[in-house]
This record gives C-alpha cells, structure tokens and sequence, in this order.
C-alpha cells in the first residue's frame, strides 16, 4: 500500500459521501412527494441520509488505520463498502417506488 494511493481514494471516498447525501436526499424526496409511506419507512429513509455517507468515512478510516499498522494491498477492498450500502439503498428505493 502506498501513501499515494490512500490519499486518492480516501479524497474519492469523501467525494462519493458527498454524491451519496445528494443521492439519498433528493430521491427519498421524490419518494416521500409522490407517495404516503409508514413510519418505518421513513424512518429508513432518514437513516440512509446520514448512513450512507457515513459508511464513505468508515471505510476511508477502516484503510487509513490498516495501512498505518502496515496492512497490505488487499485493504482496499474496504473501499467498496459504500458502494454495498449503496446498491442496498438503491434497491430499497425501487422496491418503495413500485409500491406506490
């Protein structure tokens, strides 16, 4: 692991949390706008906006702290965490939007 690479992709970590908070906010908007939904599932959507960017810090942590106690190259796997959070919220979001 090089310090070079964990600087790119902890950047690109930041950056996708960032896309992540936009994603979450304006299509659980559009889901709240469109539809009546319980209170789980509001619930759910409001611990997304916080969860999913949240996730993006983690596994930028989770690498920096493996690389510091010497870790090797197959730590960035970490990285792809958003990324299940976010195929997770994506297809929970579908499965509210067919509801409606």
């Amino acid at each position: 692991m090089t310090f070079g690479w964990i600087l790119l992709g902890t950047l690109g970590q930041l950056m996708l949390a960032c896309f992540l908070f936009m994603v979450v906010a304006f299509s659980a908007g559009g889901l709240v706008n469109g539809a009546r939904l319980g209170k789980a599932e509001l619930r759910i959507l409001d611990l997304s906006i916080y969860l999913l960017p949240a996730l993006c810090v983690l596994s930028a942590a989770i690498v920096i702290g493996l690389y510091l106690r010497g870790g090797g190259a197959a730590c960035y796997g970490w990285y792809a965490l958003p990324l299940a959070g976010a195929a997770w919220y994506v297809a929970y979001a579908l499965i509210l939007h067919r509801r409606s």
